[in-house]
């Protein structure tokens, strides 16, 4: 896997962006062979820093006639045409038709204008007819070159376009196998022309089915919605390989039809054979799903460390043993870790129980039961016995046997009074969370 920094377009690419971009794929797991942090044998791994290839390239296409100078300057290019340096819709990959005049023009004027000082980009002169090329997922494809007609491969500034770059350093690099979406199909029947002018062997392509957001419109970071970088996952305390294992099945299915799957196993099931052509919707409740069951995977030991951030942002107590028990206690449906916190204030503050909290706290032997905790918490309390969450356990089984309840009627009760609601983390870890002070307030709350 090679990893190549795109950097031409000069306004929004910066270090910083870069190692921003190297984070999240680490944060991944997605490891690389070659690139500009680890160099290979095909160094440099920046587009800015590889002009001199793409300049020899024109060249070449220059001198044969298949490329020509441009001087028509950004007032007078055609709308969606990367004459200057700001991204064009030509880039992103949309069908832009040009009608430039520049090629029509004599060497002797061509000569004159460059004497004249004037700035020129270079285009590509594209020959009629339809462009043809094999997709992987889709079979023969056939574009009309006449629908985009002849492009930029230089700039005025002399940096390539993406077309221009992706398909020198394409082959430069040994790119086997490209693999993207199927909005980039005419940006790649603009390389085949160029891979044929330039006499290189033509890579696999694959072009992938779009992700789509829960309306069915196209799920694209420009629209400025949330959810579309990798970095807020990250800073709501998703697992990385829950993301991961999402990200996979879009688009493509694991041929025993599991959808649970971590990254080994991604890795040793995937095949392009099984890629899908049908656009794939990016729904939130099934990646919250998919998310708490990998949440769940993880000791609680190792999440409560994870965890630790997001319990101090919110003011909550982040000591080792009671981030263990909020944890274990809420992990069984807890997608991301920046949401442990309102889970964990929803118990400590005060909360007025639910319609079944109440049933629970008339049911028969519930006052009794309670009771029997209380006095057993103040004698322990009195004696200076120090009562950890497996205590309490043993004392609600002691006081339980007492009042004749066990079950649903037997912990029902004590959560009801405990947490305001009957579902909620195992009765030792709220213990131990909670503190013995607060267990005693909220029972001698609900038999008042």
């Amino acid at each position: 896997m090679v990893l190549r920094i795109e950097d031409t377009d000069a306004e929004r690419s910066t270090r910083e962006s870069e190692a921003s971009l190297l984070a999240d794929l680490a944060w991944l797991g997605l490891d690389w062979d070659e690139g500009p942090d680890r160099g290979g044998p095909q160094a440099p791994y920046r587009q800015s820093e590889r002009r001199q290839h793409y300049t020899a390239a024109a060249e070449q296409l220059l001198e044969a006639g298949q490329a020509y100078a441009c001087f028509c300057g950004e007032k007078d290019r055609p709308a969606g045409d990367p004459v200057g340096d700001a991204p064009r819709g030509e880039e992103a990959g949309t069908p832009v038709r040009n009608d430039c005049r520049c090629g029509e023009m004599s060497p002797a004027a061509v000569a004159a204008r460059r004497r004249a000082g004037e700035g020129q980009a270079v285009r590509f002169r594209v020959p009629a007819g339809v462009v043809e090329f094999e997709d992987r997922l889709r079979g023969p494809m056939r574009i009309d070159a006449a629908t985009f007609g002849d492009f930029v491969l230089l700039r005025t500034s002399g940096l390539p376009t993406y077309n221009f770059a992706c398909v020198v350093d394409d082959n430069a690099m040994q790119i086997t196998h490209v693999v993207r979406g199927e909005d980039h199909l005419y940006n790649t029947a603009r390389q085949r022309l160029l891979y044929d002018a330039l006499r290189l062997s033509l890579p696999e392509f694959v072009h992938l089915p779009l992700i789509l957001d829960t309306d069915r419109s196209k799920l694209s970071k420009r629209d400025g919605r949330s959810g579309t970088y990798v970095d807020e996952y990250r800073t709501q305390g998703y697992l990385p390989e829950a993301l991961l294992n999402f990200l996979a099945l879009l688009g493509w299915s694991s041929p025993r039809g599991e959808e649970l799957l971590s990254p080994a196993e991604l890795v040793r099931d995937f095949s392009l054979e099984r890629l899908t052509r049908s656009p794939a919707v990016f729904d939130p409740v099934k990646f919250d799903w998919m998310a708490a069951w990998h949440m769940r995977q993880r000791p609680d030991a190792e999440l409560a460390t994870l965890a630790a951030p997001w319990l101090q942002a919110a003011g909550l107590d982040t000591k080792p043993e009671t981030a263990r028990a909020w944890i274990a206690g809420f992990k069984s449906d807890l997608p991301a870790l920046g949401r442990l916190p309102a889970k964990v204030q929803e118990i400590l503050g005060p909360a007025a129980p639910t319609p079944e909290a109440e049933a629970a706290l008339r049911a028969p032997g519930a006052r009794g039961l309670l009771a029997a905790l209380v006095d057993g918490l103040e004698k322990a309390q009195s004696s200076a016995a120090t009562l950890d969450g497996q205590g309490f356990k043993k004392l609600l089984q002691e006081s339980g046997q007492q009042q004749g309840l066990r079950g649903k009627d037997l912990f029902g009760p004590v959560r009801a009074a405990l947490t305001g609601s009957t579902h909620g983390p195992e009765l030792p870890l709220l213990y131990d969370a909670l503190g013995a002070e607060r267990v005693r307030q909220r029972l001698r709350a609900a038999l008042g």
